[in-house]
């Protein structure tokens, strides 16, 4: 069976949450091209996969776990290049205890490889953060 590109990007974008959610950095990173970019708000923007990994680790260290939850992706595919909107929603209990619910979308661009298609950039936008009771802000 030949999967669609659509499909090939859905499933890039479920193997990165799955990749999240067993903290296992070597299939996380392996969604991504050496040249990419991940911006995730001010002064959270870095380039190159091993920087990405690198503060990938450092911010997964702060939660005992971290479960995404991908709810709609479109994509605009050109040939061996696409663009993407994902919407979803993180479930979080950090290392101290606490609970918290990230809701928010992103923003991205893909190149196919002779692996599959892979990330190059990675752009968040965020909805909501704070307690999974909602009385966090809205952004």
């Amino acid at each position: 069976m030949t999967m669609s590109d659509e499909s090939a990007l859905t499933a890039l974008s479920l193997e990165y949450a799955d990749a999240v959610r067993a903290r296992d950095a070597e299939r996380w990173a392996a969604t991504w091209t050496a040249d990419a970019r991940w911006v995730l708000g001010a002064g959270r923007d870095v380039e190159g996969r091993e920087a990405i990994v690198d503060m990938w680790t450092t911010a997964l260290a702060k939660y005992s776990v971290v479960v995404q939850q991908y709810h709609a992706c479109v994509f605009d595919i050109d040939g061996d290049s696409a663009t993407g909107r994902c919407e979803f929603s993180e479930l979080n209990i950090k290392a101290d205890g606490g609970r918290h619910v990230l809701a928010g979308h992103y923003l991205d661009t893909y190149r196919r490889t002779p692996d599959g298609w892979r990330y190059t950039s990675r752009q968040l936008t965020k909805y909501y953060a704070g307690p999974p009771d909602l009385t966090g802000d809205f952004l």
